[in-house]
């Protein structure tokens, strides 16, 4: 994902967009919040874990390793 700077920069190309994720596009009043969050899986093979979920890789992924339901946890220390 793009650095705060990189995201402030007025006219930078690429502005708005998520980095390894063309697809993917902020509107104007859109912020990410991801990075203010605790993120924890219910379980993961090694090297599948969080990390792997949050990279900007599209070659990355999590992979549960465990008993049903998998879960993905995502808390934020106040309201948003």
């Amino acid at each position: 994902m793009e650095s705060d700077a990189e995201e402030a920069a007025a006219g930078a190309p690429g502005a708005g967009r998520l980095k390894g994720s063309p697809e993917l596009t902020l509107d104007a009043d859109m912020r990410e919040m991801a990075k203010t969050a605790a993120w924890s899986v219910s379980s993961c093979k090694a090297g599948n874990g969080v990390a792997a979920l949050r990279d900007d890789n599209l070659d990355t992924y999590w992979q549960s390793d465990g008993a049903q339901p998998h879960l993905v946890s995502i808390q934020f220390q106040k309201k948003v």
